[in-house]
């Protein structure tokens, strides 16, 4: 009698060793994904053909932590990317003005229930972390008039950069760039140091980096005309 009472019992504790470990193959692993700085809505991720829209915190930029609709089996493969882009380079489904690519650890892809994320150490799970950048655009321009290799003219942008161009007997115009310009920053491009024997005036130098200038991929007109002195 006592040996029909022991038997089902270990069958028992065997299905439920089974269980924790995966093998009974019912366990189920959430994907949760956490993004930083998302500051525009647009940026859609997607892993074993879930799809998660990653919306826009009340306060623009703050961490949004959320799950996909369907934790995963043990031993099935994912690969958390923006739908139609890559982990690495971004692209695809993003965010207005923003580019988000994947932190790098915990890693985007993996196996549920064999490789290791932070989730992992605490409950059944795979936690993948994204990081979002707003894009970034030219700022560049020409300068005529500046006929001496031996004179140079620098330009600033604000505080943010400078550049100093050498004037060219041989090159007209001359082309100069200075530090890309965040979408949505105002900038302000003035002549920090006159060329020695010239005297330069610059214009289309003032701007906000918009919509427009982001559809031409920046502010490329920037216009510094210099004359030699009598």
């Amino acid at each position: 009698m006592k040996f029909h009472l022991v038997r089902p019992a270990l069958v028992l504790a065997s299905s439920l060793v089974l269980a924790s470990c995966g093998g009974g193959g019912k366990e189920t692993y959430p994907v949760k994904v956490t993004v930083a700085n998302v500051q525009y809505p647009g940026l859609i991720l997607t892993t074993n053909g879930q799809e998660l829209a990653v919306p826009v915190q009340a306060k623009a930029g703050e961490d949004v932590v959320l799950n996909f609709p369907n934790g995963l089996d043990y031993g099935a493969y994912y690969n958390v990317i923006p739908k139609g882009g890559s982990a690495t380079a971004g692209g695809g489904a993003q965010p207005a003005h923003e580019n988000c690519v994947s932190r790098g650890y915990p890693r985007e892809y993996g196996t549920a229930g064999q490789t290791a994320s932070l989730e992992s150490a605490r409950t059944p799970g795979i936690e993948v972390f994204y990081n979002c950048s707003v894009n970034v655009y030219e700022l560049s321009g020409t300068i005529t008039g500046l006929t001496s290799a031996d004179a140079s003219i620098t330009l600033i942008n604000g505080s943010n950069s400078q550049a100093t161009v050498a004037g060219s007997a041989t090159t007209s115009p001359i082309p100069f760039a200075l530090s890309p310009v965040p979408y949505g920053a105002s900038f302000g491009v003035t002549i920090l140091t006159q060329p020695t024997g010239f005297t330069c005036t610059i214009a289309n130098n003032i701007g906000v980096m918009n919509d427009a200038l982001e559809t031409l991929k920046g502010a490329k007109t920037v216009a510094v005309s210099c004359t030699k002195n009598s």
